[in-house]
């Protein structure tokens, strides 16, 4: 077992030595950043991060695409150093989405969504059906079985006020992940934990906006998921404290989804990529190489 945390960790080290160039696009009057790996006149492969995450989330995981792709990594607007809104929706995202990609010149791109990042893309197929190759749902649930649905939790839990530490230090050692749970390889959520936070006026802040769910309303993708114009995979942690069985199975009947685009990957949790990112990574290599 330590043969393997220090295998993986060597892994991790010269992932990240693949350094990615920083880019910035204005998309209704806000600066919207993005990372891009590899050479520009690739085929585009787009990671789309979820709540309260940003770009520095795929540092670890784009660079092993980068011999096919011209990979890019969104912040969407309220997270890392993209700028804040005073209000957000599914459509304001999406036009990130299709700014990044005339940025970079793409008129199609394969899409790899986390979480929430999963419901702002499926939303996007269907205002930019011509964009996406394909959309790759990571643990994400863009629709809930009727019964589920009014018992789901409100975006107002999300809603979340700015903690201010002295050092980032302080701020790192506070960082956790939303939904909570453990994590094995520190070194991992040490590197996302550092890309987290700004330095303000009075301390260390988190980058994203706690005020964004005051505004951000998501919705009904049912018609979306049964016409989207491109094939959809899923990619989901068996032990996730979220995306359970019965929104797996009411998902693939919804969108008639085939098994064979489906990988569930053992052992791992809602943030699959961190507590397993090489079997994530030949997951999503399996996926978007048959599409």
């Amino acid at each position: 077992q330590l043969a393997k945390i220090m295998s993986n960790f060597d892994w991790f080290e010269e992932s990240i030595k693949v350094l990615p160039t920083s880019h910035f696009v204005e998309v209704r009057d806000k600066k919207i950043h993005f990372l891009q790996w590899g050479e520009s006149n690739k085929p585009g492969l787009l990671f789309i991060h979820g709540y309260s995450a940003h770009a520095h989330w795929w540092d670890f995981i784009a660079p092993a695409f980068v011999k096919d792709y011209s990979v890019v990594a969104i912040d969407l607007s309220g997270a890392g150093d993209s700028e804040h809104r005073d209000d957000y929706s599914q459509e304001i995202f999406a036009d990130e989405i299709k700014a990044v990609c005339e940025d970079m010149s793409w008129d199609s791109v394969d899409v790899i969504a986390h979480s929430m990042g999963g419901s702002i893309s499926l939303n996007a197929t269907s205002i930019f059906p011509n964009l996406f190759k394909s959309l790759t749902l990571l643990d994400s649930i863009v629709i809930l079985p009727p019964d589920k649905a009014r018992g789901f939790s409100n975006n107002k839990s999300m809603i979340r006020a700015d903690f201010i530490y002295d050092d980032l230090e302080s701020a790192k050692e506070s960082f956790r992940l939303i939904p909570p749970q453990p994590c094995n390889n520190d070194y991992l959520l040490n590197h996302i934990a550092h890309h987290s936070f700004k330095e303000g006026k009075g301390g260390w802040v988190l980058k994203s906006d706690g005020k964004m769910m005051k505004t951000y309303k998501s919705k009904d993708l049912t018609d979306v998921l049964m016409s989207a114009p491109c094939p959809i995979n899923i990619v989901y942690g068996l032990m996730s404290q979220i995306f359970t069985k019965e929104i797996l199975d009411y998902t693939l009947y919804v969108g008639n989804i085939p098994e064979e685009r489906v990988i569930g990957i053992p052992g791992t949790m809602h943030h699959l990529f961190v507590d397993d990112p090489l079997s994530v990574i030949d997951a999503l290599r399996k996926l978007i190489g048959e599409n």
